[in-house]
């Protein structure tokens, strides 16, 4: 990972985002690119056709430039914020102001990116009743890369959780939690759930990866754990362990790219009280 693209919007959760993304950069050597994307809605949609109705073209004309002043505004703000820690970590940093609809200006810019790091809620959060923002449902949908979701300000972490179940997004899963942990100097746990009973993932293969994990130099336990929904057991474990990241597949062996999220994927997301990193790709 050498370039993290930081969505911000000047929020509690972006701010949180921009901890992580620094971080992040400074351990594994890479540069950070932070952007801030004006809504094209602000500016076009239903609240200032109201307002042009009820009160002429002549007011509304000028209210259009108020309000991309304020969005300048606040977006210079935002990248104060995200340069000042940069530098204090001594993080290469540039900054994109651009206006559209955000989640296609974020998938256009992720192209050029290794990493995308989100708040889990943004501006909106004390008035959304979504257990996630929208714009970061509809961007973890869309995206072709890894995402790391962030609730909260950022905590030093030496335990890392990975989910898995053997497919083929959870080896990617497992591939770069390690590459984290050995990085970060941190311990890691691989949890498989049998959901219902059914095994997914043997011991002698748990057994492999405990192995492969000491030949890298990060140590690793693995445990098997038995419920009804996985979701609730991954986020069971990560508190039993300690864990502060949670690394997981995108999607499950169901997935439907771009329509939904695995169901997995996306409780652990709504509940998780650490970053959780989605892997894919």
């Amino acid at each position: 990972m050498k370039s993290i693209l930081l969505c911000t919007d000047g929020s509690a959760g972006a701010a949180a985002a921009t901890q992580y993304a620094v971080q992040f950069a400074a351990r594994l050597g890479a540069r950070v690119q932070a952007v801030y994307v004006t809504d094209i809605r602000i500016l076009e949609g239903p609240l200032l056709a109201d307002i042009s109705g009820a009160l002429g073209a002549q007011p509304y004309a000028a209210l259009v430039p108020q309000l991309n002043e304020w969005q300048q505004e606040k977006a210079s703000l935002a990248f104060e914020t995200v340069r000042s820690a940069c530098e204090k970590q001594h993080v290469p940093c540039e900054v994109v102001h651009k206006t559209g609809r955000i989640v296609p200006v974020i998938l256009e810019l992720e192209r050029a990116a290794d990493l995308v790091v989100l708040g889990q809620r943004g501006e909106n959060a004390q008035w959304a009743w979504q257990p996630l923002g929208s714009c970061v449902e509809g961007l973890v949908r869309a995206s072709i890369k890894p995402c790391l979701v962030v609730p909260g300000p950022w905590q030093e972490w030496d335990r890392l959780l990975i989910a898995y179940d053997g497919s083929a997004e959870s080896q990617k899963a497992l591939r770069q939690g390690l590459v984290l942990a050995r990085e970060f100097k941190a311990s890691a746990t691989v949890v498989v759930v049998a959901v219902d009973d059914r095994v997914t993932v043997s011991e002698s293969q748990l057994q492999e990866i405990e192995r492969h994990a000491a030949s890298e130099g990060v140590t690793v336990a693995t445990r098997q754990v038995r419920g009804h929904e996985a979701a609730l057991e991954i986020l069971r474990a990560a508190g039993d362990v300690g864990a502060k990241l949670i690394v997981m597949g995108a999607y499950g062996h169901t997935r439907i790219r771009e329509l939904i999220l695995g169901s997995t994927t996306s409780m652990v997301l709504q509940r998780a009280t650490v970053p959780v990193l989605l892997v894919r790709g």
